[in-house]
Order: structure tokens, then sequence, then C-alpha cells
């Protein structure tokens, strides 16, 4: 039996609700990833950083989490606008490496300003990035600081393009068959999901999300990757290597 990573975060929930034939394994998603690379996991939703890291080693599915306007679960929250934090202390999540690097992109690339520090998100600091279900619980409860930028909202007004958080990956040593299996059970499970919000809003309302809230905040992403996911994902590269050259 396969053993599939399944990140416990609400925006995966139409993944797994029914994905059947698998060992579901819960990591965060910069786990998924070091489990991933270390082969002892075989497939899941890697954050497009790791699924990058790890290519030619990982076969890709066509499936993953985008978004073509806000993720509403992806926050930066600060103490001024982006534009101003030269010098600032940003504090960061652990969990993930595709929204720092996106967050790094825009302040470096689209703002020209360079941080004092990067912190952890429980350190002092002029600003956190907050991911997932922590993310939506900091907005309902009371964000941490007075700006609130949702970073896919503005990978979307800078690029273009829709903003591309995480690509499912199988490890390439695991058998065609196997992996074809696992692409039409995660295709059903998704159909099935997306058709079936409903229960799933009322089992996770522990965001401090509404129903309907929940409801509407799975419809706002892409969960089937196509043409304009992958020239995202291509220009996500391209300024990743633009930014990389910078610092030499």
């Amino acid at each position: 039996m396969l053993r599939v990573g399944r990140i416990p975060y609400l925006n995966c929930e139409p993944f797994f609700s029914h994905l059947r034939g698998v060992d579901l394994v819960p990591l965060n998603p910069r786990a998924l990833g070091r489990a991933m690379a270390a082969g002892t996991l075989d497939a899941g939703p890697l954050s497009l950083v790791d699924f990058l890291s790890l290519e030619g080693n990982v076969a890709p599915l066509p499936c993953g989490i985008a978004t073509s306007g806000p993720a509403r679960s992806v926050l930066f929250f600060s103490d001024r606008p982006l534009s101003e934090l030269g010098g600032a202390v940003i504090g960061v999540t652990e969990e993930t490496s595709t929204s720092v690097q996106i967050l790094k992109l825009l302040l470096s690339l689209k703002y020209e300003v360079i941080p004092r520090h990067w912190v952890g998100p429980d350190d002092p600091c002029d600003a956190v990035l907050l991911i997932g279900d922590r993310a939506i619980r900091a907005l309902k409860l009371g964000p941490p600081f007075s700006h609130v930028t949702d970073l896919g909202s503005e990978w979307v007004r800078w690029t273009g393009l829709p903003c591309v958080f995480a690509r499912w990956g199988v490890l390439a040593s695991v058998p065609e068959t196997e992996r074809l299996a696992l692409e039409g059970a995660l295709s059903e499970a998704l159909d099935r999901g997306l058709a079936g919000l409903a229960p799933i809003a009322a089992r996770r309302r522990d965001t401090g999300f509404a129903e309907d809230e929940v409801v509407a905040y799975l419809r706002g992403f892409t969960y089937r990757l196509g043409a304009e996911e992958e020239k995202a994902i291509a220009e996500f590269s391209r300024l990743r290597e633009l930014l990389e050259n910078e610092r030499c």
C-alpha cells in the first residue's frame, strides 16, 4: 500500500475526504517534502519549492493547489505596507518553503526592499507570514498587525498568472501501475470531494469559518493544474533564478 502524505490544512480536504486504498500519513508541507526526499513517503501534495527540488526523483500528477485570486490562508500581517518594509524584522512560517519564497520574491523584485532579519513566526517582529488554518484563525480572531496582504492576490496582480502553492508528486521508483492507480483514485476522490463540499464544511469549522465560508473558501482554489498553472510554475522558477543571480 502506498504511503501518501496528508496535509491537515482545510484547503487539502477535497483530496482526502474520499481517498481510499492508501496509507495516509499526516504531515505539514515541509515535513512532507523531507519525507519524500528521504524516500519514507511515496506520494503527496508537495509544496512547489519541494517539488521543484525533487524533479527527476518524483513524477508529477495533474493535481495541486493554486488560485487565480485570494488564497485567504496565505497571509502576510505587517505594521506597514510592503513597500515600507526595508530594514524590518520579518517572521515567517516554518511549515512550508513556497509561501516564504513567494514573499521574498515580492519584497525583493516587486517592492525592492531588503528586510533586516528573518525570524520564526513567534519571535518579536514587524511582520509575520502565516499559512493554512493558523492564518485563517489569525484573521478571524483579530490580525496581529494592521496591514493584511493575501499573497495569492499579490502574486496574481504582479504576474498576471495563477499562484501555485503545491503540486502532487509520486516517487519515480513507484511502479507505473501503482502510480496510475493512485492518479485514478485521486481524481475520483477529488471529484467526490468537490461535489460534496457541504459535509466538509460541516466537519471543518475549527478554523473559525462558518460553513458557507468554508465552501466559498474551497471553491476559490484550483485543484487540477492546467496550462495557465504550468506557465505560473515556469514563471516562479524564472523569478527564483533571477533573485538568486541578483544575490551573487
